[in-house]
């Protein structure tokens, strides 16, 4: 039994979706990269749908501000898994010319490697997760069946043209 005077480490933290620092498990990486790509496909459905003027001209700057909200999450994976924060940089690398599908295999490593169970430099490793967290990380599994189911109607449509 612990003496009251004296408060007792956590085992663990709770990292926030909008923190910097810190580390993150392979869930809620998967989640909160979500958030930011959500947030990235609506702005510019909003711009289409809208027709707004010089929306051409916003794409790019949504773009990096995706592409950096994406490496500030990735940053907090690689301090879980034991590796440099600043690798996170590589995410800008296909927006230097290099290939776009670059980004999948990095999302996939970053998802499947497990991190550290004890605390590390960067310290506790992150709590568990709630259903919330779980059921946003899941989401990504119906949106990959669904860019497959539509990339492989539109082979076929083309096919037929």
């Amino acid at each position: 039994m612990s003496d009251p005077g004296t408060a007792e480490v956590p085992a663990c933290y709770r990292p926030h979706l909008l923190q910097a620092a810190g580390r993150i498990g392979r869930v809620r990486y998967m989640a909160y990269s979500l958030a930011a790509v959500i947030l990235c496909l609506l702005v510019m459905l909003c711009m289409d749908y809208f027709r707004m003027d010089g929306a051409g001209n916003l794409r790019m700057p949504l773009l990096l501000l995706t592409t950096a909200l994406l490496a500030v999450v990735a940053s907090r994976r690689l301090r879980d898994i034991g590796l440099p924060w600043w690798l996170a940089g590589l995410l800008f690398v296909p927006l230097a010319g290099a290939p776009g599908w670059l980004h999948g295999p990095v999302f996939a490593a970053l998802s499947l490697i497990p991190g550290k169970q004890l605390a590390n430099r960067d310290g506790l490793p992150p709590c568990a997760n709630g259903r919330r967290t779980v059921a946003a990380a899941s989401l990504w599994i119906v949106l990959f069946g669904a860019a497959v189911w539509l990339v492989l109607s539109l082979r076929h449509s083309l096919r037929t043209m």
